[in-house]
């Protein structure tokens, strides 16, 4: 049986959790504004794929900060 008796310092990450966080946060980025920039298109009167477009890449651009600011990448 492997002894793991060093727990890890909370600086160190496994490739897996970045990789699901990386994800969700660019998933969860895109999706709920993508929705928002919808909901604000029918309230505007604006085509309803601008808004949508538009919520789009600013979820993923607040996803990108999100993600680097928490990881320090």
């Amino acid at each position: 049986m492997a002894d793991n008796s060093h727990p890890r310092s909370p600086d160190e990450h496994s490739s897996e959790g970045v990789a699901g966080a990386v994800l969700g946060y660019l998933l969860a980025g895109i999706v709920v504004w993508g929705f928002l920039g919808w909901l604000a298109g029918e309230f505007l009167g604006v085509p309803t794929g601008v808004g949508i477009a538009v919520g789009m890449m600013l979820g993923a651009a607040g996803a990108i900060y999100l993600i680097m600011k928490r990881l320090g990448a």
